[in-house]
């Protein structure tokens, strides 16, 4: 994999080994502080001298505003781990924003001087928060971190720092390992000189989606040794990659299990090793079901019989909440057993919750949906988890163009108790009107997820349509509306409701969100159509009507998907709307589907020439993906 050293280094003192179990917190470089803000300054067009900062210990954190002539001194008082998000929360208050790592609305001087003499408190909801950077996807986070595009990378530490966030990791993939890690020593440097924690998520024998593994599955399936290998990976990792925690996947998929009593070994020896260096591991906890044992359960909670220094990331995915009571995904009922789960252990390991704000595989920003509920489920969870005592946030983000940033962006956001976990917070610092948007997401609140029309305006994956008992979220394919009468009209019936109440967008300031939320509308138009089609028999006049129909609303949101990517590609250096090798298993940007409307057209092509292949338009790598 890389070049053989040494086994780990120690390198820190036995003081700093005693806070072992504590993630790994680094203080700022008072240069790279500096910097940035000269940043800030420059592209907000003040003088570079105007905003000046001074750091001092306090049991509260606290920055007061104090102005001179033109110049505005940041007085920070603030527990050491919360100098730099105390900073940027009076860079906030000042009138910066900062909703996407390459948008920056800023405030004049002499409005920002309106807040001279006042001082802020800084109470973040939790202690650790972040985002885990999802690049198994195809995404712009992909190719700045490790494609080499360093820009990118930069310019997303920044963001996270801007937006007082202190965590982040990414996936780590396999491949050209020795030209790779070299792309993430310079952003990992700048988010370590800003004080935020830094780490990677793999796999110990994880093979889904190019995922980089400590152990190979030959190894395992050859019933050779096993611990020699993950100590000579972790060595290499260690030596090449300056991180502070590992966020580790224990199944050979997202749905399949290995032996249990090798994975606890496994586990439990790479939290010991780790340990040694400072580093903090952690394990995703999967929502997955049908892995079950008859003397430890599910294969997800497998962890709880860890070492005590192991932390926990339960996972839920998509849009719904932890508090909703109907989830039909990966075989749930709903995800109260991940919130049971969570809570059981929140007080005997270091547990954060692992939420979505994009899933990507045919739900959401690939559809493309604008799905405003990740706005209130998240805010939902966040409110209800601080009451709950729980320490840490890591939330997983395939990417933020297509509008996506605006749920990123309110996730930071609500991690500030002043703002009451608001799932409008970000929505009303950009100006936008709120009953216009109560409506917009109550509709999709009402008709996307109480009725599920989410399953009718998504599209069904390839596992979807070849096993219907392991349907990542339970749905009807085409072919079974073409063969049910019943099931077909009872959707019929949900999208002729809806399409009667779709509120109106003609008030949405934000002119990338209010296209989205137009294609989103126009979705809802284009799947009734195909499925009125269904009514009648193939080449008939009646459907060939409707398809054309269907054509027509594909059509107009083509156009309007093609001013998504004229205006609002802010990265143009990457091909993330476009067809493209790269180092995942997609040979696509992960755009390129929402701008081309592939699954629009496939589902009307299906219809057309009544087909229902899985396989059929099918543009995903089957075994790439699995393996």
């Amino acid at each position: 994999m890389m070049k053989t050293s040494t086994f780990f280094i120690l390198f820190f003192m036995m003081t700093t080994m005693a806070h072992a179990l504590d993630l790994r917190r680094w203080g700022p470089d008072l240069d790279a502080v500096q910097e940035d803000l000269d940043l800030i300054q420059k592209e907000a067009h003040w003088s570079l001298s105007t905003i000046d900062f001074q750091f001092n210990k306090s049991d509260k954190n606290t920055v007061s505003v104090v102005c001179e002539n033109n110049r505005i001194l940041l007085d920070v008082k603030s527990q050491d781990n919360e100098r730099i998000p105390t900073l940027y929360h009076g860079i906030l208050h000042l009138g910066f924003l900062f909703p996407h790592p390459r948008i920056q609305i800023s405030p004049s001087i002499e409005k920002a001087q309106t807040q001279c003499g006042k001082t802020f408190e800084w109470r973040p909801a939790f202690k650790n928060r972040g985002f885990h950077l999802h690049t198994l996807h195809p995404s712009e986070f992909m190719e700045g971190f490790l494609e080499g595009k360093t820009q990118i990378a930069i310019d997303t530490v920044r963001w996270h720092v801007r937006n007082r966030q202190n965590i982040m990791d990414l996936s780590l993939v396999r491949g050209d390992w020795d030209i790779r890690q070299n792309y993430l020593k310079a952003p990992f440097a700048l988010a370590k000189s800003l004080g935020m924690s830094r780490g990677v998520a793999l796999g110990i024998i994880f093979s889904q989606q190019r995922s980089f593994k400590l152990l190979s599955m030959k190894r395992v399936l050859a019933h050779l040794s096993t611990q020699g290998s993950i100590l000579r990976n972790l060595q290499d990792l260690k030596n090449e990659v300056d991180i502070d925690f590992i966020n580790l996947e224990c199944g050979s998929s997202e749905f399949t299990s290995v032996n249990y009593e090798k994975n606890l070994a496994w586990i439990n020896l790479i939290t010991s090793e780790a340990k040694k260096v400072g580093i903090k591991v952690f394990t995703k906890v999967h929502v997955s079901t049908n892995q079950k044992d008859k003397k430890y359960g599910n294969f997800n909670f497998l962890p709880q019989y860890a070492s005590d220094d192991l932390g926990l990331l339960p996972h839920s995915v998509m849009f719904y909440s932890l508090y909703d009571k109907n989830v039909p995904m990966y075989g749930n009922k709903d995800f109260s057993h991940i919130l049971k789960f969570m809570l059981e252990q929140k007080d005997k390991k270091e547990t954060w919750y692992y939420p979505e704000t994009s899933y990507w595989v045919y739900m959401d920003i690939d559809v493309p949906l604008l799905l405003t509920d990740y706005l209130g489920s998240r805010a939902l969870d966040m409110k209800n988890l601080y009451k709950e005592g729980i320490k840490g946030q890591i939330n997983f983000t395939t990417g933020q163009e297509a509008g996506y940033w605006l749920f990123d962006w309110t996730l930071t956001l609500n991690n500030d108790l002043d703002s009451n976990f608001d799932p409008q917070s970000g929505l009303k610092l950009l100006g936008e009107d709120q009953k216009t948007w109560k409506n917009i997401l109550d509709f999709q609140t009402k008709y996307f997820k109480d009725e599920q029309l989410i399953a009718v305006l998504s599209f069904s994956n390839v596992m979807d349509e070849l096993m219907p008992d392991q349907r990542i979220h339970q749905r009807n394919t085409i072919k079974e509306l073409s063969e049910n009468t019943l099931l077909r009209e009872d959707e019929i019936l949900r999208l002729t409701r809806a399409l009667a109440e779709i509120p109106s967008t003609e008030s949405v300031k934000n002119e990338e969100l209010k296209i989205m939320l137009d294609v989103t509308h126009l979705r809802i138009r284009h799947a009734l159509a195909n499925r009125l089609a269904l009514r009648f028999a193939k080449k008939s006049i009646e459907r060939n009507k409707l398809i054309d129909e269907a054509f027509a609303y594909r059509t107009t949101a083509l156009g309007l998907m093609a001013r998504i990517k004229k205006d609002f590609n802010r990265y143009p250096e990457t091909n993330i709307f476009s067809r493209q090798k790269n180092s995942t298993s997609y040979n696509f940007g992960y755009l390129w589907q929402a701008v081309s409307l592939t699954n629009w057209e496939r589902e009307e092509q299906m219809v057309k020439r009544d087909h229902y292949s899985a396989f059929f338009m099918n543009h995903v790598d089957l075994l790439r993906v699995a393996f």
